[in-house]
């Protein structure tokens, strides 16, 4: 690949996107295949005045050896003591967080116990609870990026054959690289999705509505709350993207006010499987139905993690007008994916798109009735055949997405 083309992604990550700055310290997670990436990565922030990068490599198959071979279901309960105190001093310290996303085996989850599966997964994630929180509300910068590897590039592809030039190829218009000064372009498009969040915000629509194939689903949403999309601003003042790329605008809604059905359109991984053709019914907010053409069974072992897992955390708006969704490729990666279309995600909420949310405590987020889970997990249900409108509160809909495109 072109060492420059990597050199101008890292500066967009950490230069752009996590504003990394003189004395900053760095958290990088990682899969081994990564490696050489993310030593370009930690040159790119050493230089850009990081005082530390801290490297975490881990590979996800050792997971899958432990769900497979343990000799006691109870086992898979463990996690060492030491992980909640490091995810603690992260977020005590404020270090910038970054992750880099694709698998060295997209389908390694593919035939394991989901039962087994499930409890291992609860367990890591009651272990960075507090980090989680801490992203969740911005209290330190963070982002998810992709790192593509070849048999990821294959499942995207169809094929290896010259794989890295064919997915960069892709990639770059995604990513914004072709144009003269990628960070600035990345600034405009996140001023483009701020307007969409201002004309959302000015509206307060207590009810947003999604209609087309196999979907008629209303979801409630509260005063309080408001749309955010593209940068956003940690608790010291640092002005970061969480995401690159991104295409969305979103909000949490009310947990008990979501309504209807609703087909995805895309698949999704759940517990590192893939699971394609979901679809759900909810009352009352709550998931009261479920299928899927593939991997049914651990998404239903996914809804079952804890109280917050059937009922909705988020709700984002995106247009086909995305890039991600032009390529029409289906990326098997949620980053892209949930870029690609509008989407819900069942799991935790988004406390920075409550009015005062980040400061309130775990009883005050109940009251305001923002859901809490230990999971977050994005489902996408937007397509050009779908619709979406603002339902004021005297029934009027105003339409904010037509066949998949913004009108707004």
């Amino acid at each position: 690949m072109n060492i420059e083309i990597l050199k101008a992604y890292s500066k967009i990550i950490l230069q752009g996107a996590l504003k990394i700055k003189n004395g900053d310290v760095l958290w990088i997670k990682s899969e081994p295949i990564h490696l050489e990436l993310a030593k370009l990565f930690a040159e790119t922030a050493y230089k850009s005045g990081a005082k530390y990068v801290n490297i975490s490599l881990e590979d996800p198959a050792f997971n899958r050896i432990r769900i497979d071979s343990t000799t006691d279901n109870n086992f898979l309960d463990y996690v060492p003591e030491n992980r909640t105190p490091m995810f603690d001093s992260i977020v005590k310290e404020g270090w910038r967080s970054l992750a880099l996303r694709g698998p060295a085996e997209p389908d390694l989850m593919e035939g394991v116990d989901s039962v087994k599966l499930a409890r291992a997964t609860k367990a890591a994630s009651i272990a960075r609870k507090g980090f989680l929180a801490a992203a969740s509300s911005n209290k330190i910068p963070w982002n998810v990026c992709l790192a593509p590897t070849p048999d990821w590039a294959a499942k995207v592809l169809g094929s290896s054959d010259n794989w890295e030039e064919r997915i960069w190829e892709i990639l770059i218009p995604i990513l914004r690289l072709d144009a003269k000064d990628p960070v600035a372009a990345w600034l405009e498009h996140d001023a483009k999705l701020k307007q969409r969040a201002a004309f959302l915000n000015s509206h307060r629509f207590p009810k947003i509505r999604f209609t087309g194939p196999g979907t008629d689903l209303t979801i409630g949403m509260l005063p309080d709350r408001r749309f955010n999309g593209g940068s956003c601003t940690s608790a010291d003042g640092t002005v970061f993207f969480p995401n690159i790329p991104t295409e969305e605008v979103f909000s949490t809604p009310d947990k008990t006010a979501t309504e209807g059905t609703v087909q995805c359109t895309r698949p999704v991984t759940v517990y590192g499987a893939q699971v394609d053709g979901a679809w759900f019914r909810f009352e009352k907010g709550r998931v009261v139905e479920s299928t899927a053409t593939t991997n049914a069974d651990i998404l239903k072992q996914f809804i079952k993690t804890d109280d917050g897992a059937s009922m909705l955390g988020e709700v984002a708006l995106v247009g086909i007008d995305s890039p991600i969704y032009q390529s029409k490729k289906i990326f098997h990666n949620i980053l892209f994916d949930e870029n690609a279309s509008c989407h819900i995600a069942l799991g935790n909420g988004y406390t920075d798109c409550i009015v005062n949310g980040t400061s309130m405590d775990d009883k005050t987020l109940q009251a305001c009735r923002c859901n809490q889970s230990l999971v977050h997990t994005d489902f996408m249900i937007g397509s050009e055949d779908v619709d979406v409108t603002g339902v004021s509160a005297n029934g009027t809909e105003v339409v904010i997405i037509k066949k998949g495109e913004f009108v707004i």
